[in-house]
């Protein structure tokens, strides 16, 4: 079993890429078995298809990315998304990414209880930037990452025991503050 880190932003030169980089860096030391998979750099269509939504319930996608990250997914044991939060929340590609790669009967199903995750990742963690506060994201905006994406998304297709951490005001503040963000990384990977 192998960690999979799901990273989605565009520009290699962002915080979030040094996000990235620290965080292989971390489990290089440790290591760990690591997968990435980078949207932008895969290419990876965010859009559902009409061709693919004919198949979804049936846990098939014309996508041959879909069915290399479900291969990647059944191998993992510990999920790691890297992300900037935009407009409030995770960036379109990613949102694509649940929407197409998360397949019914595959990574979850449904009854008259609702959704149950078939993924059983039971270590999540969540590495995000913003350029609002995090204050401001839990308590002014929704708290769109405890509520949609953990207790929402994540839960209902299996992954499990997420923890969160954003780096808000990331626009505005001072190498230095970079610098122990990214530092203080190590305590998830202890």
């Amino acid at each position: 079993m192998s960690v999979t880190i799901v990273y989605a932003h565009p520009w290699n030169e962002s915080f979030n890429h040094a996000v990235l980089t620290r965080t292989i860096s971390l489990l290089e030391e440790k290591g760990e078995n690591i997968t990435l998979i980078d949207l932008y750099k895969d290419g990876f269509d965010p859009v559902m298809s009409e061709q693919d939504l004919a198949l979804y319930s049936k846990g098939k996608s014309t996508d041959k990315l879909v069915e290399r990250y479900n291969q990647i997914l059944d191998q993992t044991s510990k999920i790691i998304f890297i992300f900037p939060i935009w407009w409030y929340d995770m960036p379109a590609i990613l949102r694509g990414f649940f929407d197409k790669v998360m397949l019914k009967n595959s990574a979850y199903t449904s009854d008259n209880e609702g959704l149950h995750g078939l993924r059983k990742i039971n270590e999540t963690l969540i590495l995000t930037t913003s350029s609002t506060s995090t204050d401001n994201l839990v308590n002014l905006f929704g708290d769109p990452v405890n509520g949609t994406i953990i207790n929402g998304t994540f839960r209902a297709v299996g992954f499990y025991h997420a923890k969160w951490s954003n780096l808000g005001g990331a626009d505005k503040i001072t190498d230095a503050e970079r610098k122990e963000y990214l530092d203080g990384l190590s305590q998830y990977f202890v």
